[in-house]
């Protein structure tokens, strides 16, 4: 057949077979099966692009007959795998789509075949005869296929071989032993399986997952042979990586009775060679085995029956094998974490996810039952009291980087246990620590006020943040009255001096907000809210990053409440720090603040609220309460807030009246500092709105902003320019020209010559640019990056276009990096190559006196706690450009229809 005549064959059938699905006749589509069956067989004897469309129609013809409730389809189902199976052995492309289509097909059809057949494969009555002989004549196929290619298959083969195994679940046991017996014969040949070959690890890892690691290994046993008195022999090594990877669903009481006298076995046999390499090579065979633990904790089967017994040997390796403390910690957090999910998904299924990371490539995750995760819960509880004890030795004594795995398990364990056996867990640690005398638990656990005197800090210091960084784990879970301990504790760590004990008070004090919010009434709101502020922020950038985690709680439930005014004034207190530290001269510092405001916007704006005023606008409110303060700094960092928040959402600008006109107004002011934010802000905000949005204030912010571009210093007239370029972009020049002052358009014109590198006849064409169709095509945001170049170097990257932006999602990490401390640095777009272009000699620059363009001014460097100086201070107002308010007008302008 020529391959014209064969395309034409196969659309008609694709339409044959879409009238079918109206009106399906089974004995017709049958036909069309086997014939489409007969042709892809013959693989490259016909074009391969008909052989992938005869492929796919058989898969439709497939359903068909599925759907039409015939049995035909089971009969059918071998012969059409045998004829896909050969185009997965073909190369590019065409192996791929094979693969893709044989896999829809096994899922399709062969997993409601596996659900209705069992592992001793016994049948009496003639249907349910013919679905077995069914699936067992097509894993032949399968089997025949391995059997058939020299050396490793490729991934295609191998990857059908897998959704067959899983398809089949526990019957692959007896339907697709033989296959597995090839699997482990190719993988003993490949080196012995010391050679790394993923697509083959992972089929054997399906089959392990699917018939259960007991099955499995009973066909391919891991296995010690004693050769002679000092020599020995050992077969399938190999499996334990894919083991300890693929394990799931087995039973604790396997690996107890099986898995660790194997392992011992190996132990033994290192003690009696004489070669010691051969010795080290037994002993890590050992540690392997024993390392199989979290596996077979994932999904357990039988965890309320054999804890108990398990729980003795997780002891024996803490105490013993110090090798062992971080599989034993992995093991106790996926019993508990996965039973916990059962009872509360939302709160614990993200601990799981790390654990069940192979799940998704089989698309699987087993989950409990909640009557079998409250089973297992009490169960873990009864026996944790010990292992609590155990884990809090270790982790009083191990090196910080041991610690983490440890603190993780503890918490876990203190989760499901009873508050009164933690709380006395946390006063034998203090006793130890001398925090508490032998005779009860003193006034630390009850009064915060107080530090006995006489104690060095120094003797206390590396004790304290061992038990605020325990206490931290024993918090969830704990009830009100522990609660109250813990907090007492933390409050009393804060009057310490070393750093090192804040951060952990500050981590501990995050994790009691997070979990009891409730636990804060309002007066220990507002205790607590002067306490931090009356602390001096630490200089490290981990302990500010768990002091201002801290804030956005106490925030977050402050903007969500109704406050009185003793309690919102207190909020003012957080938010000022927010502010003041936006300016720090610091990057890493400003980037905490950035992000800390980041997240409390974020958090407010996602959540639900029903009431007079929306958390997230009582939050930008209260920021721009601020640009009335008398405080030149203050104002500025206000500003800078602003941007942060309109970077974050746009839609701010629309939404809040009265924001654009208000910052608007801050240009007509004397203050350097605040113009460079502002102008940072505009910046932002041309940079966010679309076209047609920008129409409606574009005269108001070229009024505003033009004054300003005769002014070389503190960059001034580059940030100007950069503002004109987005506007030109975005509005075309035509919109631009028609508000311009005329005392501007010569300024207008050497931005336009710039921008394009063109001729003053070109400008002249180019000034009825149509405007950019914003409404289609939006600006994407690009991180900013830090830089400290000189003005003309920081002039010459403004060629850079805006639309290069991206976009930044609340919660990134990293959402601003600010070149300078007045707010966001976007990227820059200005083609001048300096600024001493002619329109710097306009006679509104010279008017400044040739004294006045030398005056240093510290505003622009955000350093904490600036002054102007007296010159400073009283500067002519000559120097800076200023209108009367046009507040009330802008505000009228922006109003949108």
């Amino acid at each position: 057949m020529s391959s014209e005549l064969a395309r034409h064959a196969l659309k008609t059938i694709e339409a044959i077979f879409e009238a079918l699905r109206i009106k399906n006749i089974v004995l017709e589509t049958e036909d069309i099966v086997v014939s489409l069956t007969s042709f892809v067989s013959l693989g490259d004897k016909n074009p391969l692009d008909t052989v992938i469309l005869a492929s796919k129609l058989l898969r439709v013809g497939m359903d068909l007959l599925y759907n039409g409730q015939s049995s035909l389809w089971i009969k059918n189902l071998p012969p059409v795998c045998r004829s896909m199976i050969g185009l997965l052995t073909f190369d590019g492309n065409t192996a791929s789509q094979a693969s893709s289509i044989l896999i829809d097909v096994l899922k399709h059809h062969i997993g409601p075949l596996s659900m209705l057949m069992g592992t001793d494969q016994t049948f009496h009555d003639s249907p349910e005869r013919v679905k077995a002989d069914a699936i067992k004549s097509t894993c032949a196929v399968f089997e025949d296929a391995l059997s058939s290619t020299d050396g490793v298959p490729n991934e295609h083969v191998l990857s059908v071989i897998s959704v067959l195994f899983l398809d089949l679940g526990e019957s692959s046991f007896v339907l697709m032993r033989n296959i597995v017996l090839k699997l482990a014969d190719l993988m003993v040949k490949i080196s012995g399986g010391k050679i790394h070959n993923e697509h083959l690890q992972k089929c054997i890892g399906s089959a392990v997952y699917a018939m259960g690691i007991e099955r499995f290994l009973s066909l391919v046993p891991i296995s010690l042979i004693s050769l002679d008195k000092d020599s020995y022999d050992y077969s399938n090594i190999w499996l334990v990586p894919i083991l300890k990877r693929y394990v799931s669903g087995a039973s604790l009481a396997y690996y107890m009775e099986h898995i660790i006298p194997l392992a011992k076995s190996f132990k033994n046999a290192s003690q009696k060679v004489s070669k010691s390499e051969f010795s080290q090579e037994m002993m890590a065979c050992a540690h392997e085995l024993w390392g199989l633990l979290p596996g077979f904790c994932r999904h357990a089967t039988d965890t309320d029956q054999s804890f108990t017994r398990l729980s003795y040997v997780l002891i024996n390796f803490l105490k013993k094998d110090h090798s062992m403390h971080q599989n034993v910690s992995k093991a106790l957090q996926i019993l508990v974490n996965e039973n916990k999910a059962a009872l509360s998904p939302k709160k614990s299924m993200e601990d799981c996810h790390g654990e069940y990371d192979f799940l998704l490539e089989f698309s699987k995750q087993p989950t409990y039952s909640k009557k079998a995760a409250t089973k297992n819960i009490k169960s873990l509880a009864s026996c944790s009291i010990q292992l609590l004890y155990v884990l809090s030795d270790l982790f009083i004594s191990s090196l910080p980087e041991a610690r983490l795995s440890l603190k993780r398990a503890i918490g876990c364990l203190a989760s499901v246990t009873d508050s009164s056996v933690i709380k006395e867990l946390l006063v034998s640690l203090l006793k130890r620590s001398e925090y508490v005398d032998s005779e009860g638990e003193a006034k630390i656990l009850t009064s915060p006020g107080e530090v006995e005197s006489g104690q060095s800090d120094l003797k206390r210091c590396s004790p304290r943040c061992l038990i605020m960084e325990m206490a931290s784990c024993l918090v969830e879970g704990a009830n009100e009255n522990l609660i109250e301990i813990i907090y007492n504790l933390t409050i009393h760590s804060f009057q310490e001096s070393d750093e090192s004990v804040h951060h952990e008070a500050y981590n501990t004090l995050n994790k009691i907000l997070e979990e009891n919010p409730c636990f804060f009434s309002s007066a220990r709101y507002i205790e607590l809210i002067d306490l931090l502020h009356g602390l001096k922020p630490p200089t490290a950038i981990a302990s500010l990053r768990s002091r201002y985690s801290c804030f956005r709680l106490l925030m977050v439930h402050a903007m969500k409440v109704s406050l009185e005014e003793e309690e919102n004034s207190k909020v003012f207190l957080i938010l000022n720090e927010i502010i003041v530290t936006l300016k720090d001269g610091k990057d890493e510092t400003r980037k905490e603040a950035y992000d800390l405001l980041l997240n409390i916007s974020s958090t407010l704006r996602d959540s639900l609220y029903v009431g007079s005023i929306e958390p997230y606008h009582k939050l930008v409110s209260m920021i721009m309460g601020y640009l009335s303060g008398s405080s030149p700094h203050i104002k500025s960092g206000a500003v800078s807030a602003l941007s942060v928040l309109v970077y974050q959402d746009t839609n701010l600008l629309i939404s809040v009246s009265g924001l654009v006109p208000s910052l608007l107004s801050l240009l007509q002011t004397k203050d350097m500092e605040i113009t460079k934010a502002v102008l940072g802000f505009v910046k932002v905000m041309v940079s966010s709105l679309q076209a047609r949005e920008l129409q409606n204030i574009l005269s108001d912010v070229i009024t505003e902003i033009l004054p300003w571009s005769s002014v070389s210093r503190n960059h001034f007239r580059s940030k100007v320019i950069v503002i004109f370029e987005i506007l030109l972009r975005k509005c075309g020049s035509a919109a631009v020209k028609l508000v311009i002052p005329e005392k501007y358009k010569f300024f207008l014109k050497t931005v336009l010559e710039n921008r394009h590198g063109k001729s003053s006849e070109a400008v002249t064409n180019d000034s009825e640019n149509i405007p950019e169709d914003s409404s289609t095509k939006k600006p994407e945001w690009r991180k900013p990056v830090r830089s400290a170049t000189p003005e003309k170097n920081s002039v010459k990257n403004k060629r850079k276009r805006d639309n290069k932006f991206e976009t930044v999602k609340p919660g990134q990490k990293e959402p601003f990096k600010s070149a300078s401390n007045d707010g966001l640095s976007l990227p820059k777009r200005s083609r001048h190559s300096n600024d001493k272009s002619p329109n710097d000699k306009r006679p509104e620059e010279n008017r400044k006196g040739k004294n006045g363009g030398n005056k240093s001014f510290t505003g622009g460097g955000g350093k904490r706690n600036v002054k102007m100086t007296s010159t400073e201070k009283y500067k002519p107002a000559s120097e800076v450009p200023t209108r009367p308010s046009k507040s009330q007008k802008l505000k009228r302008k922006f109003q949108r229809n």
